[in-house]
């Protein structure tokens, strides 16, 4: 996880494309119950209608700006200190209100599977832990999961703002839950996730353009990924799927029993290593694992 010292500043998505919009509207991840970053300048931006007047309200305060000829706006809020909850009014020929904002520390908690897991998934282990809850001032969106090797969009797909309650805790990521639960505890400060794991990720995935300049064949793949004729190309010829599953081509999945049916028995298991079975030597575990990995 790695500290915001801004909260827009890296997670801002910006683009090229101009899209018309007739109302007032916000992305996706300004909306009620959003943490903002305390003691740094707060960018607030949305789309309007193009050269559409708006005004932002926040604290008691007014901010004005005009949407360009796209229909892009931003406004800037200065530094303030952790508190809230506040609303947020956004103004222009409709009105717009985000309510139950706090003003605290927020981290983007980025990776892959250990990131991902969620307390729902350790819901045996964890409980209590999930029964108990209580932290309103701890809240976390996950990020959808989805790609444009294109570049970036304008706004989200989806995702909200949940409080650490109860059962709104178990979709949390359960390492960033139990790391704001421990700072929290400690200072005492509203906590914002912002959680952008995608689980099974290489790290390819995860760097820029920029950082491949020095690998041709990875470039090549990224330009030919922006072509939308070639993406489409290549679904048109992916084979179709005929209703008949594939044979499959691990040894431990063939035959009458797979390899992790409970009563599957190993009959390259030798008499001696069965007595070290019993012994609770391990060796079981180990053999199973060696089973499988030798059908691949």
């Amino acid at each position: 996880m790695k500290y915001i010292q801004s909260l827009f500043t890296l997670i801002i998505l910006s683009t090229s494309i101009t899209t018309a919009f007739a109302d007032v509207k916000l992305p996706k991840l300004i909306s009620n119950g959003i943490v903002l970053q305390r003691d740094a300048d707060i960018p607030v931006w949305g789309w309007a209608a193009a050269n559409e007047k708006i005004t932002v309200t926040f604290n008691g305060k007014k901010y004005k700006t005009q949407a360009t000829a796209a229909g892009d706006w931003r406004v800037t809020l200065p530094k303030m200190k952790a508190g809230g909850p506040y609303t947020m009014t956004i103004a222009g020929k409709n009105t717009v209100e985000v309510k139950d904002i706090l003003i605290g520390d927020v981290w983007l908690c980025a990776g892959q599977s250990n990131m991902v897991h969620q307390l729902d998934i350790h819901d045996v282990t964890y409980a209590d832990e999930i029964k108990n809850a209580n932290y309103p001032d701890i809240r976390h969106f996950k990020i959808p999961t989805t790609t444009s090797i294109a570049g970036p969009q304008q706004d989200l797909s989806g995702g909200e703002w949940q409080k650490a309650i109860g059962e709104e805790v178990r979709p949390f990521s359960a390492v960033a839950y139990f790391f704001a639960k421990k700072i929290y505890e400690k200072y005492h400060i509203p906590i914002g996730l912002i959680n952008a794991s995608v689980g099974g990720t290489p790290i390819e995935a995860w760097t820029p353009a920029e950082g491949f300049k020095n690998f041709p064949d990875i470039i090549k793949i990224i330009e030919e990924n922006k072509d939308t004729a070639f993406v489409n190309s290549q679904t048109r010829n992916r084979p179709a799927f005929n209703g008949t599953p594939r044979e499959p081509s691990d040894k431990g999945l063939k035959g009458e029993k797979p390899w992790y049916a409970v009563d599957f028995v190993l009959k390259r298991m030798a008499h001696h290593q069965h007595s070290r079975l019993l012994g609770g030597s391990g060796g079981e575990r180990f053999e199973r694992r060696g089973l499988v990995s030798s059908g691949n």
